[in-house]
């Protein structure tokens, strides 16, 4: 379990550099009204794979854990 949540944890900061990066290049070359799109899609970006890294998690908990399911 430790080696599935270091791996959700992982996968999570390298998206979230991503992201923030992208961000970060669109206020430096972007009109204001495509940055708050980046910005936007951004945020979406996050929740969509905090939510299915959650997914993922839980998924294998019930799998190797046998205390999840009680």
């Amino acid at each position: 379990m430790g080696a599935v949540t270091a791996w959700a944890l992982a996968t999570w900061a390298k998206v979230t550099l991503v992201l923030a990066l992208g961000v970060l290049l669109a206020w430096l070359t972007l009109t204001s009204g495509y940055f708050l799109l980046a910005l936007v899609l951004a945020a979406l970006g996050e929740a969509y794979t905090v939510r299915q890294l959650a997914r993922e998690w839980a998924d294998e908990a019930r799998l190797r854990c046998w205390w999840w399911n009680r």
